[in-house]
């Protein structure tokens, strides 16, 4: 399993391997979800948006991977299914009148992470968030030299 509770309520996931042209392979550590979403709460809702389309995107990813080898076999399709859920969930966040706000998509992105270990998909939601959190670290960054900071 790519993620074990560090205690009753933390979850920890991980991100994607790292191969290198040496041909060695590196796991990223686990992270603390919590954390990031402490951080994503807080973000304006430009950035927001950004970190779900990262994750969204990552999920597509997942799902055509699910369906490439034929024939597909019923866990595979059922991987594919429940992603497509979450991005139906995801993605009605962008809904200029979403009705969910910044707390909301948190625990959102938090259930799915939870419900992810019932799928054998913990390490797509990892890598899906992990690539979200370092793009937001990297533009807030960014942003904050820009400003003079």
């Amino acid at each position: 399993m790519s993620a074990q509770p560090a205690d009753g309520n933390r979850l920890m996931l991980k991100g994607a391997k790292v191969q290198y042209a040496s041909g060695k392979v590196v796991a990223s550590k686990p992270f603390d979800l919590d954390a990031v979403l402490a951080k994503y709460v807080r973000l304006p809702d430009e950035a927001r948006r950004a970190f779900l389309s990262v994750v969204s995107h990552s999920l597509t990813v997942d799902m055509r991977v699910a369906l490439l080898d034929r024939p597909i076999s019923d866990t595979d399709a059922a991987r594919a299914w429940q992603i497509n859920e979450w991005l139906h969930q995801l993605t009605s966040c962008f809904h200029p009148r979403s009705t969910r706000d910044a707390e909301a998509e948190a625990e959102l992105i938090r259930d799915i992470a939870t419900a992810s270990f019932r799928y054998g998909l913990e390490r797509a939601i990892g890598r899906a968030v992990a690539k979200a959190a370092g793009n937001m670290l990297v533009t807030t960054k960014k942003e904050v030299h820009a400003a003079g900071g």
